[in-house]
């Protein structure tokens, strides 16, 4: 009995924790104002920031060379980023490796087209408070997350290129699916950190 109820006590702080962690990083309008105004350091060491690539629809994967699911995604992502060019959409990689020379080496390994930029586990990671990678923010033309993915799961991944296209098409999605009132949905919780 007594172990039974550790269990069911161990279970509902996870539950709590998990709770509270995804409502602080699914703020849609936080989020996006953190995603935005935070500068970042591309693979040939210049700053930037994502409030840059306002006017497009943007995919924002947060990845690190030890995560085995990043691996597939990052594949998976670079071939998205080539079918949108100049359609109005992109991806963009942020490591969050503590060694960029080694995040550096793993992207020109893998021949990634899209756009790679280093933060490190202590930036955006640490802002947002990512409790998992991969992670992955859809963010809308004016720099608003809409969704945030937090597996590797292929059908949450189509969904989200689905809802990706159809907002380069132009199709308004749904206050809900927005994440209007504050938070973006969240699709599930990948590998923790």
């Amino acid at each position: 009995m007594k172990r039974r109820r550790s269990i069911f006590y161990a279970a509902a702080v996870a539950l709590a924790i998990a709770g509270s962690t995804g409502g602080r990083a699914a703020a849609g309008t936080d989020a996006g104002k953190t995603l935005a105004s935070h500068e970042l350091a591309s693979n040939d060491g210049a700053k930037t920031r994502l409030s840059a690539l306002r006017g497009d629809v943007v995919v924002v994967n947060f990845w690190a060379t030890w995560c085995a699911p990043c691996r597939k995604e990052l594949a998976l992502f670079d071939g998205w980023n080539s079918e949108w060019n100049g359609r109005g959409a992109r991806v963009v990689a942020i490591s969050i490796d503590k060694d960029a020379h080694k995040a550096q080496r793993f992207a020109q390994d893998m021949k990634l087209s899209l756009t790679v930029f280093y933060d490190g586990p202590d930036g955006l990671a640490r802002l947002l408070d990512l409790p998992s990678v991969p992670c992955t923010y859809l963010l809308d033309r004016d720099g608003n997350v809409v969704t945030i993915v937090r597996s590797s799961n292929a059908g949450e991944l189509a969904a989200l290129k689905t809802k990706a296209e159809s907002m380069m098409a132009g199709r308004k999605t749904t206050p809900q699916a927005a994440g209007m009132g504050g938070s973006a949905p969240l699709l599930n919780h990948g590998d923790s950190r």
